[in-house]
């Protein structure tokens, strides 16, 4: 790779824009290329808010591997130090703002403390409590060191933060097509442009797997739909301070201001039964709110083996920061940094490799 590089990462989202930042720091020259007409678009747009170590296990079966699960644990701590410095450096305080934590509700005590025991036993800080003070009356999970925050902001503040260090970034960008040139190297078609950087790197989201297809790369990640709906605040019942997760249903609430936030379940073709579980939850909250501010759905990227991918493929000058499911907000820095020091500085973490 030359000296100052020219990368091209396809994916505006929390990932693609955490790897321009990652690169442009290292004196890389970076194009994004998206094809939304604005960035964190995709599953980042309206993200449950969560930045939860705590909840490094995979979603996928018979991956939810003991390795698996630690390597994604080890990179979401160091994903979170590195996230409270850029959210210093673009002046955030998001993370300040907030209380720390989040709680874990669950059906019955069994539950609750078959869960308390997988996370001790996999070195997680968590509290067993009784009902929680949110007045759901239900056996819980208390996670003092996970954090929160809005995902959006965040990943809209960092690529303002790469243009101004001179990345670019190509919005609508017309149906971009990966293939390889003459020599086997991976070039970039979008409309009548042909771009040929010295690497590219595919981190669209759930899209990955079908933009490797086009060069015969099978990417084990696959798109598994969620949902968030948006409320005014009510202000006549009470309301939690840190985020609620719901783990039959995969799902949250979450206060972002003036705006209470439901969001999750998994491949559901509606939001049905998101409101229909919260409803059995937290009636007296779900009878206080109005209609909906927004309804809306995306695609999360859920990896077959439990860890998302990072690192080069089998094409020379073609990486891959994809696969990050549940996980990619608290995932997105750490993931930059380490696949910027895999591009530029030969870094090597066999445990998310392709």
């Amino acid at each position: 790779m030359s000296k100052t590089p020219h990368i091209v990462i396809i994916g505006a989202g929390l990932i693609g824009v955490s790897s321009a930042d990652a690169l442009l720091r290292r004196g890389a020259r970076v194009t994004l290329v998206e094809r939304d007409a604005a960035v964190m678009h995709g599953a980042s747009f309206a993200n449950s808010g969560m930045i939860h170590p705590s909840q490094a296990c995979s979603w996928s079966g018979d991956a939810n591997t003991a390795a698996a699960d630690a390597a994604v644990r080890d990179l979401a701590l160091r994903s979170v130090d590195i996230m409270q410095d850029r959210m210093q450096t673009l002046g955030l305080d998001m993370m300040a703002a907030r209380p720390p934590g989040c709680w874990q509700l669950f059906d019955t005590a069994t539950d609750a403390d078959a869960a308390y025991d997988r996370m001790r036993a996999r070195g997680i800080t968590v509290e067993r409590r009784g009902p929680t003070p949110t007045r759901y009356n239900r056996p819980a999970l208390f996670f003092p060191a996970d954090r929160s925050g809005d995902a959006r902001r965040y990943g809209e503040a960092l690529a303002q933060s790469c243009l101004a260090a001179g990345g670019e970034i190509r919005l609508s960008a017309d149906d971009p097509v990966l293939g390889l040139d003459k020599t086997g190297r991976p070039e970039l078609r979008i409309g009548q442009d042909i771009i040929k950087p010295d690497a590219i790197v595919v981190a669209c989201g759930a899209q990955s797997a079908d933009v490797l297809a086009a060069v015969d790369i099978e990417l084990p990640v696959s798109p598994v739909r969620g949902w968030a709906v948006d409320y005014d605040l009510p202000d006549s019942v009470h309301v939690p301070d840190v985020p609620i997760m719901d783990a039959a249903s995969r799902s949250a609430l979450t206060v972002f201001g003036d705006v209470l936030r439901l969001s999750g379940t998994m491949g559901e073709a509606s939001e049905s039964p998101l409101l229909a579980r919260w409803q059995v939850i937290a009636p007296e909250l779900m009878d206080a709110l109005n209609k909906p501010r927004r309804v809306w759905s995306g695609l999360r990227p859920v990896s077959a083996k439990g860890r998302p991918f990072i690192g080069e493929s089998s094409v020379p000058g073609l990486w891959v920061n994809a696969g990050h499911g549940h996980m990619g907000w608290t995932l997105c820095a750490g993931s930059g940094e380490l696949l910027a020091e895999m591009m530029t500085e030969g870094a090597v973490d066999s445990r998310f490799a392709l």
